[in-house]
Formats: C-alpha cells, structure tokens, sequence
C-alpha cells in the first residue's frame, strides 16, 4: 500500500489509521513492549526512564514559527516557537503557552488538527494589560520510544513524553522543557507571571506533572484527554506537590484511550483534594455539552472512542480554558 502525503493533515490521518492498524492486528508488538519491561522495578519515581529507539528525535516544520534546538547528551531536541502576529510591531511581554503534543505525532499536530488552538494565539486577550494581544505558543518535542504499558490499547513506539518515570530533576523530557523555556524568558518576550501548559493525551498527562513540579514557574495547567499521571500503571506513585497549581481539564464523555471512568476518578481525587479546577466535558462533534455522564457502553463503541480521543475539541472549549488561565497568574 502507497500513500503520498501532500499536506500534514494527510500525515495526522495516516497516523491515526495506523494506529488502529496497530490496535487491531499487533499484538505480537504490545506483547514485545511487556515483556521488554516485565523486569523492571518500582521505586518513589514509579518506573524506570523510558527507552527510546533511533531516531530518538526529528527535525521540525515550524508553521509562521521558529525552530528551536540544542543537545541533550548525545540526543537533539526540537520545539516549535510562535508568536502572535502582535509582536511584529511592538515590543510588550506576552503571555506563554507551553503545548505538549499527543503520543505518535508532534509539535506540528498544533498546526493541523490543532488549527483552532492555534489561531487562538492571535484572538485572545490573555494577559492583563489590554494593550496586549495574543499569547506565545511554545511547543517542545518529546522523544521515540517505547512507553511502559499503561491502559490497553497501548500505543506503542512513536513519539511519547516520559510520564511513567516521575523523577521531577531527572526526567529528560522534563528537563529539556525546562531549557527550552528558559531560552524563551532570555529573549525578553515572555510576562513570566502568565506562564502555562496545555497538553493533549500523554501530553496531558505530562502537562500535569510538569506543572506541578515547576510550581514556582506554571500559573495553570491545561489537559485535554488526560487525567491522573501519578496513578498510572505499571508503577503508581502517590500525588506530592509544593503548590495546587490551578488545572483545567477537557474530558471527552467517550474515550477509548483516557475513558470517563478514568477522567471521574481524578476529578474525584482533585475533589477531595480541595484542589483549583474545574472541567467540561464535551460531545462527539467536540463541542461542550452540560451532560456529564459517562456514555453508555452500548453507545461508546471502540471505534468511536478511538475517534473522539484523537479528534480536537472546538474553539469554545480552549476559549474557557484561556479565560481560567487568565484568571490565574503566579503572583
């Protein structure tokens, strides 16, 4: 079977029927990946770094943006930088997202099925000051790999954040977001009161733990199809933070990949917690819906379930995300 890809919305759905391709016929493969860590141990950290295979990483397509670079051991990290139109002619600090791609595709999904996202970054008045319009969007590349086995289906090699190995000083992707966020503040551009990050799928999960762990540096924290990192199988490890860092969260009421019984479970945990949230759930088009209860099983078959958690929530729900970001800032 030959496939030409013309265009990177070509790409993301070729990605997405690969994946079920994987799902449905590879088992031999989840197989491997268990057995690859059948041995390995749990600690405080949970899981042991993930493994990655060659090539670790891959250059970018920067759309109306940036290439960002530098050498981590032996290893190149890529991000994405985007500024809004807005600093083309003038010179104000903006607010920054930090946007943690799903697993299997990169950076680059924000300029595709991510459009409405991203066009946000040009619309939006996120910061304080009303001369200032639009946020920077700061887009960091996690890394090949082979994840630990989580939830079936498991997702297998492709592109993953390392969410399983929670060692806050020592996690490479952590650490590489980190350096890249810090080259962006050294450029002069960033309001470091209004900092976040959004993730999507194990960018969502990812997004949680780095925010937590960067406490004194993220203002909120934004999820969409993701839920509680540090109960995540094969190595949970109990919740600690320095700070309740204020978390948004876009829950699909079908998932196959993050299900509502999961996304319940950690709005329960936050619940309890007293934590600053607060959630939505959203139809099968994308769109907020008021209902938030679980679909029926009957209803949410797997292929529906695999649809929704790989599709994008519309405009509306990142406009409310972006008015609970702006609601907080760190000090």
């Amino acid at each position: 079977m030959i496939f030409v890809i013309k265009r990177l919305s070509d790409l993301i759905f070729l990605s997405f029927i690969l994946f079920i391709l994987v799902i449905a016929g590879c088992g031999d493969k989840k197989e491997e990946s268990s057995r690859l860590y059948s041995d390995s141990l749990c600690d405080n950290y949970g899981t042991l770094p993930i493994r990655t295979v060659q090539p670790v990483t891959q250059s970018l397509k920067c759309e109306d943006g940036i290439e960002l670079t530098f050498q981590q051991g032996e290893v190149t990290r890529y991000a994405c930088l985007n500024y809004p139109d807005q600093a083309e002619t003038h010179d104000y600090k903006w607010p920054l997202i930090i946007y943690l791609h799903g697993s299997l595709v990169t950076p680059e999904s924000l300029y595709g099925d991510g459009k409405d996202f991203f066009e946000l970054r040009n619309e939006s008045h996120l910061s304080d000051d009303p001369n200032v319009k639009g946020f920077i969007i700061l887009s960091p590349e996690g890394r090949i790999a082979i994840p630990y086995q989580a939830n079936d289906p498991a997702t297998g090699e492709g592109f993953h954040w390392d969410e399983w190995y929670r060692n806050s000083e020592k996690n490479l992707d952590a650490l590489a977001i980190d350096h890249f966020l810090d080259t962006l503040i050294s450029m002069g551009k960033v309001d470091e009161r209004r900092i976040y990050v959004y993730g999507w799928s194990n960018g969502a999960f990812m997004a949680a733990l780095y925010g937590t762990w960067r406490s004194d540096r993220i203002a909120a924290i934004g999820q969409y199809a993701g839920a509680n990192p540090w109960i995540r199988p094969p190595c949970p490890v109990e919740l600690t933070y320095d700070r309740q860092v204020p978390l948004f969260l876009i829950r699909n009421r079908c998932d196959k990949l993050v299900p509502c019984s999961e996304t319940n479970e950690w709005i329960d945990t936050l619940t309890a917690r007293n934590w600053p949230f607060k959630y939505h759930s959203l139809d099968a088009a994308g769109y907020i819906t008021e209902d938030n209860s679980c679909s029926d099983l009957k209803g949410c078959t797997g292929d529906l379930g695999l649809a929704e958690h790989f599709r994008w929530p519309r405009k509306e729900p990142f406009e409310k995300m972006l008015e609970f970001f702006k609601l907080n800032l760190l000090y």
